[in-house]
Parts: C-alpha cells; structure tokens; sequence
C-alpha cells in the first residue's frame, strides 16, 4: 500500500479544495474527482484514500478521506455503457485493492485516535463490509473480537459500532457465543462502551430470526442494566441514544421483554416523570413503553400497572402546554410544534388507547380528568380536554355509552376564562364528531352546535373562533341533512360575519365551513346561494396578489362546494364568471409551490360532475396541469448521518427523512400527496366524462399502468389501479372496439407481471379486484392466449403462497406457539388473505367469462392448488375452491367435465355441510350451473346425488334463518335449473316440483331471482295444475305471496315482472273480490305499497 504514497499527496491536496468555502472552486475540485480519478483510476483512488485514511498526519484528512471512501467506492462505475450495468466502483476493480485497502482500514482501526475519525473510519469499515457481494473479509471478524476485548476503550466502543451497522457478521455464530460477547459489554467500566453494545445487540436481535432471538432473550435484563448508570451518572445524550436504540428493538421483538416488562415501565416511566430531564430524554423513555403497546397490545395488557403508570406521565407532559403571547395574537397560524411534550403527550395518549382499547385506559384517565377540569390551573384544564379528544377513537367501545355525560364535561368549559381552553373545548368537540358520528351529531347536536355557534362568535379570540369553524366542519361532514337544516341561518349568519374579518385565517376558515355546510346541505343551502355565491366570485376576481393566493383557492373551493350542492340550475347563471374566473386562474399559476393549484384540480373535477359532457370543451385547459402533476417523480435527498437535514430540507416544505445503511434518506412527501390526488382526478374525469374522456385515455393509461410498481407511495398504487378500469370503460362507451384493444393489450401486460410477483396482500385485492373491473370492460377475448396462461400463473403463485401461509398458521396454532398478540396478528392476516383470495376468484370468474372454453387449457395449472383448497377442513377454503369450479363448469361447459372427477365428490359433501352456510351457497349455485350449462355429463351426478341433498337442505328446520336464507335461495333456484334440464329423468318429478314451489319465495340473493321466477311463469303456463290443484286456496295463497315479495323487493327487468303480474291477475281471476280481498290482506303492508309505488297490482 505504500506505493500509494506519492498519489495520496496529489489526492490530498484535491480534498483541501474539495474543502473549500468557495464554491466555484470546490466544484472544480469534484469535477476532478470524478473525471480525473473515479472514472479513470478508480483503483488508485480506493488505494490512495486508504493510504490517506490509515497513515495521514491530519485528523481532518484522514476522517474525510473515510467519508470519501465510503461514499465513491458505492457509486457507480465510470464508463459503463449499459445503463443496467450496476457494478460500483468498488466491485469494478481487482481484488488485490479490495485486500489492500482493507488491511490499511484495520490498520488505522488499531490507529486511530481521534474520536471523530474512528466513528467515520468505523462507518466506512461497516459499509465496506455490508456491501461485499461475496468477496468475503475474513480478517474482519477477529479483528473486531480483539477490538471488543482491547484495554482500550476506544477500540472496544469501535468494535461494537461497526457490529450495530453489520449485525450479519455475527449471524453465523451461536446465540450463546453472542449473549456471552455482550453481556461482558454491558457491564463495562466506560458509557460509550456499554451504550455501543447495547445498540449493536439490538441491531443482532432486529436481524435475527425467531430462533435465533430466542436464544439471546436471557441477555435482556443485561441489556437494560445499561440505562440505570446513563440515569445515574447524568449522562443524557447516552441515556437517550440507549433508550432509543431499545425502542427499535421493541418494535421489532417486543416478546423478549415480557419477563422484564415491569422493570420497563417502572424505569420509563420514572424518567418520563423527571421535569429536570430534557425533553428528548423523556420522550425517548415513554417512547419505549407505548412501542411495546403497540407491538404486543396483548402482553401490555396483562401487565396490571401498565396504564396506571403510563397515563400520569402523559397527562404531567399534555399539561406542559406554556401561554404565548404570540399564540393569542399571530396573523399567520403556524403548525404545532410536534416536539414539544404537551403534543408528544397528546400523540401518546392516542396511540396507546388504540393499542390497548379503553377496557385499561379508560378508568385510569377518567381517574384524573374530571378533577383536572375543575383545577385552578388552566394548564390542566387545557390538558384534560385534550385528553379526552386523544383517547375517544380508541376508547369508542366504553366511552359512546356515556357520551352524553362526557359531552357535558366538554361544554361546561366552553365559558372557560382562559381561551387556551376554550381552544381545547373546540378541539375535544371536533374528534368527537368524527370519532362518535354519527351518534354525536343525531344525540347531542343542539349542545355541541350551540357552543360552537356561540365560540364562532368570539372577534376577541380569533384563534378560537377560527378552531370553533374548523370544528364545525368536522361536525357537518358527519351530520344527517335533517340535523344540521335548523342551525343554517345562525351557522351562515356566524361565518359570514367572519368573512369581514382582518385576519386572513379567519376568513379562510370560514370559507371552508361554508362549502362543507353547503355539501352536507345541498340543496337545502339554496336559500344562502344568492348571499355567499357573489362573495365568493369578488373573492376569486379581487383578491390577486400573492398573498391571497390561499384565500383564492379556497374560495374556489367553497364556490365549487356550493354549485354541486345547489345544482346546475340554480347555478347557471354564474357558471360562465366562475369558469372563466378558473380558467384564468389557471393559467396564472405558475410556481411549483402555488396552493391554488391543488384547489384548481379537485375544483374542476367537481365542475365536471356538476356538467357532465359540457365540461369536455374545458379538459385542454385542465388535462395538462392535472397530467404534469400525475407524472411528476418524487424529490429525494441523501445526506451523510452527521448532516443536517433541517438546514436544507425543512419538514414543513414536506421534507421526512429516516436512516437507512449509515445515510439519512428523505423523500418530499408533499409531492406524492399531490401526485396521488392527480392520479384519483383522473379516474374521475374518466368516470364523469365516459366517451368523452377518449382523447386522453391513451396517455392516461400509459401513465397509469406503470404506476403499479410506484413503491414510493401505496396511495398513488390503489388509486392507479382503481382508474384503470374507469378509463378502458369510457373507450368501451366510445364504440371503437379496435381502440378499446389497442389500448388494453400493453396495460394487460403490466398487470400480469404485478399480480404474479406482488406480496402485498392489500394491493394483491386491489389488484386483481381491478383487472377484473378491467377484463369485464374490454370483454370477449380480452386476453391472448400467452396472456392467459401468464394470467393463470400469477394466479398460481398468488395462490400456493396463500396454501402455505395458511399451514403455516395452522401449523403455529397446533404447536401451541401462538399467544393473544399472535392470534390477534394471525387473525388479521387471515381476514386480509381471505378477502385477497375473493379478488383472485372474481378475477378467474372475469377472465372465465370473456374466454369460456379457450381459458380451460389454462385452467390445467391452477387445478393442484384448487383441489387442495378443496380438500381442506377450512370452510372457506373449500368455498373458493367451489366458486372457481362453478366457473369453470357455467364458463366452459362440457369441456369441464375433463376436470369433473376432481371436485363432484366434494361439492357433494359440501351440500350437506352444516356448519358454513357459504359453503353450501357455493355448492347449490355449482349444481345450478351444471345443469344450466353442463349437460349430459353432469345428469347423472345432479340427479342421484346432488338432488337428494339439496331436497334435504330444503326441508331443515333452520332453512330461512338469517344466516342460511342465502344458502335456502341458492338451493331453489338450482333446483328450478335442475328441473328445467333434467325434469324428464327424475322418477318423481311432479312431488320434486311441488316441493321446489312450497320452497319459494327468492327474495334476498337478487342474482338468483331470475332464474327461479323465469321457471315459475314458464311452469305455470305450459303445465296448468302443475303446481298446486285447483282450488287449493292456501297454495293460491302462497303463489300471490311468493311472487309479491320479489316484485317488492327487486326492480325485475320489465318482461319478467308483467308475466308475474299476469300470473298473479289469472290465477285470481276465478275468484270474488271477497276472496281476493282476503288473499290480499295476507301481503304485508310495506310490500303493498312498495308494488303498488311501481304500479305493478
């Protein structure tokens, strides 16, 4: 290496610049970097900084030189002419420079003095480390154990920093060996050493697997004996660093800590009590208890003491809450201060009784609360009111039951002397109208709309009266129209009086208000519209300069709000101002950050809905801005871990950054937001517009389709993939079926590739729901036939991983290794897998039916996967596997009965299950199909098998209970299809008959009307006397009710319900209008006139 040398010198003197205050000359100087050495020499440059790293005179050169290596060894190698080319400058040159600059790196690790140059030299080794792409370091390891058991302190703390980033090393040695190695650590006689351990170990226990951490659960206790010396010592920084690296290992095996859970709160909560403790130090403590919360609700739970200890200490922080002056007279609201402890205590408060649910939280809080109402302290005053709008949505269960009283607590401080508290009043209200609606608004609305009319009204405390509007809103949104329509004159006299206020927060406030009581009013707010709408308009027409640019757009906003409500109509009028006013506003905006163009967007699509295809003539004004903002690419930002992200990239701007691999990696949320918002516009558009969408659903679908890989943002995902099959409908409506092909064949690709390799399983639903949506708008033949077998092999996978995970949870269950945190987990992945396997039936079904016959080649690979769901004990395993053969058998026909061995016998058994009523659903409905579309292969089955049970199913006590009228529905209508098929070949059909008609009415499954009512009409008019004898008054008696009952509830397509009607009309005809009368009398009342409403008897 120490031919390195005399190149080290010259790179040396290129760092000074790269140093450099002068920007024109540090450019330079990273211009050379990269042309000069990176790309040209990379091997001298990765040997020349490990020379500088190891063996320099400087501190600051060699801890630079550390950060350097780091950084260019990752980067991309130069002159790589393919773009898919990912080799770095590290794995591009030899492995002797690999070995080199190694041994100068372990050199200078045994070195090293200076603290800051080891911590970057340690980073520098780990990276190197992580990203050895199987060119293994075997030194590393020793080297680090001699570190760890070195007298000196440094070297050991060095050790343990570069086993926190590179927990791998330490994966192949036993669980025993590790306890051992860092229990010794944890007593050790210096801080950094000990807390170093500590996060290393944590870093052992995020990456290990389940077997492995439980063979290092016995080091927890030594793990926590770290934090009482950091307390002790009143060393906070490592108090913290310690907490806060335990906090990760609670979130990622919080399991480990059930023995030691108490001794975890005890501490935690003593440090959060401590006032004298920064409040970082605190919130780290607390921060640790409420992760274990909600990593293992269940555990937490059990653990008496929990919330009794918990709930104080955010209640002592909620009440931190300091009277700024500035609060009370500010022009501009600011965003709270999420750091503070008086938020963190709310945030707390709110995360642990969603975790944990009221059963423990509620006594324990309610145990403080009212008390501190009543305080002299408006702190604690503030801080119980915000309390109680922290805990509702968690607490819904217990608290909705007293709701009246805890309202009246609320409101009681609407008087308040103090307007902190007032404000808080305005708070508590708004959560409870969204957490209890809408049992608030119908139950309490006269004292919750009464106090909040009155705070509106309070011009001396503009920040309450702005947070009373904001309240309100949240109220209406959730109110019946009929609640709020006798509050509108008072609500509209308040906010319009805020209108003239000076403060611009205040007026857009009540802009705001305005649109939400005008959509939850609609047309009710018609009374209003000749006072607000001319405002708005002077609003948007005068209000230009910058910084008005807010109150514009949520006047545009409001007034858009309001034409939707009143409708077109009374609308018409203004409409070609507001359009216009719109419109020019549109093309004046032009800077990326300007608010009025989210409020431009969501206002034009609600102009559309209001329009409908007159709104066509404005998509070249509105289409392009919309577009640019569904294509724009999320902001990203890397910085070393030692850089300040806040300098740079502030959180208000949208900016969150987390840590990953050593680096802080940041992504501007606020970009994806806007993208996502973009993304759902178009759906609209498409759906409000159909044909008239056309022009534009080409580039929308080559915008949308990729979008299904957009791992940045899951909302930008499901929404792309919910607009998809919303724009192939409008090109199906267009009429150009070429068109309509041409645009689905490249997005049928996309989808078919996501749907085999996606894990998801919430977008797995979404996807597959979608393609089905999408399948079904294209229609016959939408899929070739590579894409039909590609199709059946997503299908496949989806599937055998759902098989799998399916043992395994049974698996886990059997083995009696699953607590109440794992099945409250299990359960919820199991409800999910279920409903992701719909999807992936509603899809089979959707494809089933624009192929028939052609899709039943396919179908060959999915059939092992299906006939073990079919085997299986799991009812609803079984029902998706009957579903699917229901399919194949109604889609395909004859050509099923290939495949018919591998499922009769089941679907038989499951026509006589008696413990899931969706199975036997599914089993009728497939003996339904097999006669209707079957044929002669499936008569012999139907008749003396399937027949028999379904008689049997009929004639069960329970048949038209809640719970198995569905199935009941489904046996009856099968039973219609069977005689209609097969009725020559049943050795009794008559009495089969007689019973199929005893079994009526259909009148709950709408998709299994027609077919039992079509056989009805056909039996009664080719086979009179049939069904019942004549004169048998009581059958009669039923014909008229089976019958009434559908016509009422169903709008029957219109043959079906006249040939009804005329059933009914001609078997009464024979009879006295006393005797009719009778029969009539018998309908109930609200069937009555539900037929009569449609003027069929």
């Amino acid at each position: 290496m120490s031919t390195y040398g005399q190149t080290a010198g010259l790179l040396k003197q290129l760092m000074g610049k790269l140093m450099s205050s002068d920007n024109a000359e540090r450019s330079q100087a990273e211009q050379a970097l990269n042309n000069e050495w990176r790309d040209v020499q990379p091997q001298t440059l990765l040997g020349s900084l490990a020379f500088l790293v190891h063996r320099d005179a400087s501190a600051e050169a060699r801890a630079f030189a550390s950060v350097l290596l780091r950084r260019i060894a990752f980067q991309p190698a130069g002159g790589l002419e393919n773009k898919e080319d990912e080799r770095t400058v590290w794995s591009s040159v030899p492995v002797d420079v690999h070995q080199a600059v190694r041994a100068e790196l372990l050199g200078a690790l045994g070195s090293e003095s200076d603290q800051g140059a080891r911590h970057k030299l340690c980073d520098t080794i780990a990276e190197i480390a992580d990203n050895d792409d199987g060119d293994e370091w075997p030194e590393l390891l020793p080297a680090l154990y001699a570190c760890a058991q070195n007298d000196s302190a440094a070297l050991r703390e060095s050790a343990y920093r570069v086993f926190a980033a590179c927990a791998h090393l330490l994966e192949q040695q036993s669980p025993e060996a590790v306890s051992t190695g860092f229990v010794g650590a944890f007593q050790d006689s210096e801080a950094q050493v000990r807390v170093a351990a500590l996060k290393a170990a944590v870093a052992f226990v995020v990456a290990a697997g389940t077997k492995q951490r439980a063979g290092v659960a016995g080091m927890v206790p030594q793990m926590l004996s770290v934090l009482e010396p950091q307390l002790r010592d009143g060393d906070e920084a490592g108090l913290t660093e310690a907490l806060l690296a335990l906090v990760e290992a609670a979130e990622a095996a919080p399991k480990l800590f059930r023995a030691v859970l108490g001794n975890v709160v005890s501490f935690a909560m003593e440090v959060g009590r401590r006032e004298e403790l920064e409040s970082a130090t605190r919130q780290a403590a607390v921060e640790l208890v409420v992760t274990l919360a909600e990593a293992a609700p269940g555990m937490c739970r059990k653990h008496g003491q929990f919330c009794a200890a918990l709930v104080p200490v955010c209640l002592q922080m909620l009440s931190s809450v300091e009277d700024d002056e500035a609060w009370h007279t500010t022009e501009t609201l600011e965003e709270a201060d999420n750091e503070s402890d008086d938020v963190f205590g709310e945030q707390t408060l709110d995360r642990v009784a969603n975790a944990l649910g009221g059963k423990q939280l509620l006594p324990v809080a309610f145990g403080f609360i009212p008390q501190m109402l009543e305080s002299d302290k408006w702190e604690q005053r503030h801080a119980a009111l915000m309390a109680i709008s922290s805990i509702g949505e968690g607490c819904y269960k217990l608290m909705h039951g007293e709701l009246g009283r805890v309202v009246q607590m609320v409101v009681g401080r609407a008087q308040d002397a103090h307007a902190r508290v007032r404000y808080a009043v305005c708070n508590c209200l708004g959560q409870m109208a969204t957490d209890f609606a809408p049992q608030l608004q119908e139950e309490h609305h006269e004292a919750v709309v009464g106090v909040l009319v009155g705070l509106m009204g309070e011009t001396s405390a503009p920040r309450v009266q702005t947070h009373a509007a904001a309240a309100m809103v949240n109220f209406a949104e959730e109110a019946p129209r009929a609640v709020l329509e006798p509050y509108l004159d008072a609500l509209l006299a308040r906010l319009l009086s805020m209108l003239g206020s000076p403060r611009r927060y205040v007026q857009e406030q009540a802009i705001t208000t305005i649109a939400t009581v005008a959509d939850t009013a609609q047309t009710r707010f018609g009374a209003y519209y000749a006072t607000i709408m001319p405002l708005l308009l002077d609003v948007l027409a005068q209000a230009t300069d910058r910084d008005h640019r807010l109150l514009r757009g949520k006047a545009m906003e409001c007034a858009t709000f309001v034409a939707l409500a009143v409708g077109r109509a009374t609308v018409e009028h203004d409409l070609p101002r507001l359009v216009a006013l719109l419109t020019q506003t549109q093309q004046a905006v032009t800077e990326s950050d300007d608010p009025q163009a989210a409020y431009l967007q969501a206002s034009w699509a609600r102009l559309c809905k209001l329009m409908g295809a007159d709104f066509a003539p404005l998509l070249p004004v509105v289409m392009p801005p919309l577009v640019a903002a569904a294509r724009q690419q999320p902001d990203f930002a890397v910085l070393r871990a030692d850089e300040d992200a806040e300098a740079s990239y502030a959180a208000e701007d949208g900016w969150e950054f987390a840590s990953i691999g050593g680096q802080q990696v940041g992504i501007r949320t606020t970009a994806l937001e806007e993208k996502c918002d973009a993304v759902e516009l178009l759906a609209t558009y498409a759906r409000d517009l159909g044909a008239a969408f056309v022009p534009y659903a080409a580039d929308a679908l080559d915008l949308l389709a990729p979008l299904f890989r957009f791992y940045f943002h899951e909302g930008v995902r499901y929404a792309a993939a919910a607009a998809v099959p919303l724009v192939l409908r409008a090109v199906q409506l267009a009429g150009d079926a070429s068109a309509l092909r041409g645009a689905w064949a490249p997005v049928c690709d996309k989808y078919i590739s996501v749907l085999a390799a996606e894990d998801d399983d919430a977008f797995v639903l979404q996807l597959f729901s979608s393609f089905a949506d999408a399948v079904d708008a294209v229609g016959s033949g939408a899929l070739g036939d590579a894409q039909l077998a590609a199709f059946a092999s997503a299908c496949l996978q989806q599937m055998n991983k759902y098989y799998r995970r399916m043992h395994e949870r049974q698996a886990a269950r059997a083995a009696e290794e699953v607590d109440d945190d794992d099945e409250e987990q299990l359960a919820e992945e199991e409800a999910l897998e279920g409903l992701a396997v719909d999807e992936v039936a509603k899809a089979l079904h959707a494809v089933f039916r624009a192929h028939g016959s052609a899709f039943a080649p396919h179908f060959r690979a999915l059939l092992p996967v299906a006939q073990q769901f079919l085997a299986e004990r799991d009812p609803a395993a079984r029902q998706w596997a009957i579903c699917v053969f229901d399919d194949l058998v109604e889609f395909t026909g004859a050509a099923s009965a290939q495949y018919a061995a591998g499922f009769l016998d089941p679907l038989a058994h499951a026509l006589r299950d008696t413990t899931s009523p969706d199975l036997r659903q599914a089993a009728a409905y497939g003996v339904g199909v097999m006669a209707q579309f079957g044929g002669d292969a499936y008569a012999g089955f139907v008749v003396t098998t399937a027949l028999p049970a379904m008689l049997d199913a009929l004639a069960r006590p329970d048949a038209r209970t809640a719970e198995n009228v569905f199935a009941t529905e489904n046996v009856v209508a099968a039973l219609a299809k069977v005689l209609r098929a097969f009725g020559d070949r049943l050795p009794d059909a008559r009495a089969v008959l007689r019973t199929w008609f005893a079994a009526l009415p259909v009148c709950n499954d709408e998709d299994e009307v027609a077919a039992a009512y079509e056989y009805l009409v056909r039996v009664a008019t080719e086979q009179p006397g049939a069904l019942f004898d004549s004169g048998d008054t009581r059958a009669l008696a039923h014909l008229v009710k089976v019958v009434v009952e559908p016509l009422a509830a169903f709008d029957l397509p219109a043959d079906l319900a006249r040939a009804l009607v005329g059933l009914v009309s001609s078997s009464l005809a024979g009879l006295d209008d006393n005797a009719r009368a009778a029969l009539w009398a018998e309908i109930p009342a609200e069937q009555q006139q539900a037929v009569q409403a449609k003027g069929l008897l």
